[in-house]
């Protein structure tokens, strides 16, 4: 007799949703070996050095994962790429030095000034990511993973940040 697969959905917080979102979980067989993930997450940053950066937007995380366990108790292991649209709101700030004029005179008169330009745009952004952590899933019933989510990109305009090592945590149903 074939085993019936074991599919979820769960709610998590932080890891590839950043900062909440609501994941549909699938085995392709069974309740452990290969299955795959798709959600919906809400997720802010914000970012600060040369130029302060606030980033929010929705995004739709795509994952195949990989459950190592023959009980309810399993290592979950996956892979995926997060797609979403963002907005981002940039403050640069630069400083105009005065003090100095062509000619090489210094005068006591003047002072350097610092001004501030906001630029806001909506765009495409990815990031990609891993899963490594533990997760308790029954066949039916109450199923929960924490974990953390190491992220990547690949440099480009549209490739989002995140920390290197972001946690999760999911708590969510089996059936």
């Amino acid at each position: 007799m074939a085993q019936q697969k074991t599919r979820s959905l769960s709610v998590e917080l932080l890891g590839a949703q950043n900062i909440a979102g609501i994941n549909y979980d699938s085995r392709f067989k069974g309740n452990s070996g290969l299955g795959y993930r798709v959600g919906i997450g809400y997720g802010y940053g914000n970012t600060s050095g040369l130029f302060d950066q606030k980033i929010n937007g929705v995004g739709v995380p795509l994952e195949l994962n990989y459950l190592l366990g023959k009980k309810n108790s399993k290592l979950e292991l996956g892979f995926g790429l997060s797609l979403g649209v963002y907005h981002i709101k940039e403050t640069i700030g630069y400083v105009e030095d005065t003090w100095w004029y062509p000619g090489g005179e210094n005068t006591d008169e003047t002072s350097p000034k610092t001004y501030f330009y906001t630029s806001s745009r909506t765009q495409f952004g990815y990031f990609f990511f891993g899963d490594i952590g533990y997760r308790y899933q029954r066949p039916n019933g109450f199923m929960f993973r924490v974990g953390v989510s190491p992220s990547f990109n690949f440099g480009d305009k549209y490739g989002l940040s995140k920390a290197a090592l972001f946690p999760y945590i999911g708590f969510g149903w089996s059936f």
